[in-house]
């Protein structure tokens, strides 16, 4: 399957589109949504957004360095190194 190129005008939706694709491509599925990584209102960065899928999976960021790389990689094509709902546009 390959990762969805379509796009939601709403960040919290295009976000789960993305933990979706994680979800089917990579087996990260352990229940990180789009309203957890976003309910703080703070920018969303490449780095938080790894960490906290890693952290999700029970496993340790530093142990995790391939990972961590491929993650952030998705992240900054879709999104650049940080985004916020008013920055976002989809």
């Amino acid at each position: 399957m390959a990762w969805e190129r379509r796009r939601h005008p709403e960040l919290q939706a295009d976000l789960d589109i993305l933990l979706s694709d994680m979800c089917t491509e990579w087996n990260m599925c352990a229940g990180v949504t789009a309203h957890d990584l976003l309910k703080d209102g703070k920018p969303l960065t490449s780095k938080r957004f790894t960490e906290a899928l890693i952290i999700a999976e029970g496993l340790k960021p530093e142990d995790e360095t391939n990972m961590v790389r491929r993650i952030k990689r998705k992240f900054v094509q879709r999104y650049g190194h940080s985004v916020t709902k008013k920055e976002y546009q989809g």
